[in-house]
C-alpha cells in the first residue's frame, strides 16, 4: 500500500504532461538521490527507502510513493515537496496554455475583422462601378 497517493488533473497534452513528470522526477533526483525510468506512460522512480511512479494520462498524474520504515518520519515534507513540484510546474503549463488560446483567438478575431472590411470595401467599390 502507498503512502502518499496524490492525483492532480490537467488539460494540457499528453507529452507535455508527460515532461512535467520528467522535470519533476529530476528536480527530487538532485534533492533525493533517485533514479528514475519510463515505462509506457508510467513513470517509475527509487533509492534506497523510496519507490514510486507517476502514472501520466491525457487527463491526470497520479502519484503513489512507498517509503521506507526510516523515511515515514519525513513523509509529510516530501508529499509537499513533491506536490508543490507538480502544482508549480502543471500551473506554469495551464497558464502558458491559456495565454497562447486568448493569442490566438484574438488572431482570428483581427484576421476575420480584417477580411471582413476588405470584403466590404471591394463589394462597395463594385456597386459604385455598377451606378457608374
Amino acid at each position: 500500500m502507498a503512502d502518499i497517493k496524490y492525483v492532480r488533473a490537467h488539460s494540457l497534452p499528453l507529452d507535455q504532461a508527460r515532461q512535467i513528470a520528467q522535470q519533476t522526477a529530476d528536480d527530487l533526483a538532485e534533492e533525493y538521490n533517485l533514479v528514475s525510468e519510463w515505462d509506457g506512460d508510467t513513470l517509475h522512480f527509487h533509492r534506497s527507502g523510496v519507490e514510486g511512479q507517476m502514472q501520466v494520462t491525457s487527463r491526470q498524474i497520479a502519484l503513489e510513493v512507498k517509503l521506507g520504515f526510516l523515511l515515514r518520519p519525513f513523509k509529510s515534507a516530501f508529499e509537499m515537496h513533491i506536490e508543490n513540484h507538480l502544482e508549480q510546474r502543471l500551473g506554469s503549463a495551464a497558464a502558458a496554455a491559456d495565454t497562447a488560446k486568448t493569442a490566438a483567438k484574438s488572431a482570428a478575431k483581427s484576421a476575420a475583422k480584417s477580411v471582413a472590411k476588405t470584403a466590404a470595401k471591394t463589394a462597395a467599390k463594385k456597386a459604385v462601378k455598377r451606378k457608374g
